[in-house]
């Protein structure tokens, strides 16, 4: 619980220097993580992300490692992690049915996917490219491979918040998608 309450006064000292002001609704909802003892103070649901992925949907927490080098989204076991570095999905535990944790790397010319120091796929994709739709930024990065081009997806709203991430995981599996539960900040 200790870790949970670090982890959640950090992701509120990371937005309140980004953000000039909190709705006193946002501010109470992460404040609350900090009133008593137990896990039921957490508002989990209220800061959780929906993986959807292979027809079946996830909550999942978004965890910040002390380092800022990555957003790790863990469902409440700690079974099912992606990790994403604010451009890239760069890994995948407990997704695939088969068990396999997957890296992606961007390498000079696209992305390599590997599995437990096999690498199994290499696509060629393009740096991302943004456009404008109304206040949303979407960010989008075209890709190459032998199953057929994709495009990895990230939608940024007019207040600076990641509100859609799709990106390919595995070459022959559907699309990962991560959206926040609720718009916080």
């Amino acid at each position: 619980m200790r870790i949970i309450q670090l982890l959640l006064l950090w992701l509120l000292v990371l937005c309140g220097v980004q953000a000039c002001s909190f709705r006193s609704t946002q501010l109470d909802l992460l404040m609350s993580a900090f009133n008593g003892s137990d896990e039921t103070t957490v508002p989990y649901e209220e800061l959780a992300w929906t993986m959807l992925w292979s027809g079946n949907d996830y909550r999942l927490m978004p965890i910040f490692p002390t380092d800022m080098s990555v957003t790790n989204f863990m469902d409440r076991e700690g079974e099912v992690i992606v990790s994403f570095d604010g451009w890239q999905v760069v890994r995948a535990d407990g997704v695939l049915p088969s068990e396999l944790n997957i890296t992606i790397e961007k390498t000079d010319t696209g992305l390599e996917y590997s599995s437990e120091d096999d690498v199994f796929a290499t696509h060629v994709c393009e740096e991302f490219a943004s456009t404008l739709e109304g206040q949303t930024t979407v960010w989008l990065q075209n890709c190459d491979s032998p199953e057929g081009p994709y495009t990895n997806e990230i939608r940024v709203n007019g207040s600076g918040s990641i509100t859609f991430l799709r990106f390919l995981i595995h070459p022959r599996y559907p699309m990962l998608t991560l959206t926040p539960n609720n718009l916080l900040f």
